[in-house]
């Protein structure tokens, strides 16, 4: 675990970060790692904001970033946005790890892989392009005609290219299967957890994640989908083939987008919700089975474990 000191924080925020601050109580006898209020540690490195309702007594030798001055021994930050700021430095510190290729991948002769880019143990690697300071886990395979744009994380036991099933029977009631040929492109600043699976598009198709997605664990997508920028995915989410996800949206876990249907961005979809329509109006929240719109202008009031959708 990395450990930092006052001057090392003050550093990223005032040279890095180029935000406003204010230390209260400085210290710069300890040295800190990063902590989260939900189990307190001494000589951490905390962010609280201003609904923060704990004990703050169970904090100790300690810098914490605030955007309140409160009775402490330990050391503030005091910033506009803490959460934000204690991200970005934590990122700052932690983001730095050289690249390295192990030597169990296997990669093909002719995948294009760019510069700084890890490749885990036991990955195996198509025919691809692979740009700058991509970062693949151990054991992801990433398949022929895939485009991994720079800065695109995949945690481990990934699969980016896999074939869909598309089908329609003969005349003799046979299965007759529809060749999945198309690509896949993951944008730029993405992040995958462990056990995603991204379907290729069809025929000429490409399936498409918009830059700045999260995609958390065992989601699964499939062919042709359209996902714009920086949605978000909890676990477990299925989108059927053809779905598309405007900019923005917030798949709730476990719920599922059925074929061809559209949400537009900003949309808030619940946990274990079941979308079988297109809606129109950006800024609503759905619910249920099937999913029905339950709040419009969902920019207005910050929603329960759901980041307050983005509007300027």
């Amino acid at each position: 675990m990395i450990e930092l000191g006052l001057e090392q924080v003050l550093l990223i925020i005032e040279k890095e970060l180029k935000v406003d601050y204010k230390v209260v109580n400085p210290n710069n006898k300890i040295n800190v790692i990063p902590a989260s209020i939900k189990k307190c540690i001494p000589f951490g490195l905390y962010y609280l904001t201003k609904d923060f309702l704990g004990e703050l007594s169970k904090i100790s030798n300690s810098i914490i970033i605030t955007d309140f001055e409160c009775p402490t021994e330990n050391t503030l930050i005091v910033v506009d946005n803490p959460q934000l700021i204690h991200y970005k430095v934590l990122n700052d510190l932690l983001g730095n790890k050289a690249p390295t290729i192990h030597l169990s991948a296997i990669i093909h002769t002719e995948a294009k892989i760019g510069k700084n880019v890890n490749i885990g143990p036991y990955c195996v690697i198509g025919k691809c392009v692979i740009e700058n300071n991509v970062q693949l886990q151990n054991h992801v395979v990433v398949k022929d005609d895939v485009v991994l744009k720079r800065n695109t994380y995949i945690d481990s036991h990934s699969c980016i290219g896999a074939s869909g099933i598309a089908w329609i029977w003969d005349d003799n009631g046979n299965r007759v299967l529809q060749p999945q040929t198309g690509g896949v492109i993951i944008e730029e600043d993405c992040y995958l957890g462990t056990d995603v699976t991204v379907v290729r598009g069809s025929l000429s198709e490409d399936t498409i994640i918009g830059r700045g997605t999260v995609i958390a664990h065992g989601t699964k997508i499939g062919h042709g989908v359209k996902v714009g920028a920086f949605v978000h995915m909890a676990n477990n989410v299925s989108l059927a083939g053809n779905a598309n996800i405007g900019e923005r949206t917030f798949l709730g876990s476990a719920c599922v987008v059925s074929s061809n249907v559209n949400t537009p961005n900003n949309t808030i979809v619940g946990a274990g919700a079941v979308v079988n329509k297109s809606i129109d109006e950006e800024y609503c929240t759905l619910v249920g089975v099937p999913a029905k719109v339950i709040t419009k202008n969902n920019y207005l009031n910050k929603p329960k474990g759901v980041p307050k959708p983005f509007k300027k």
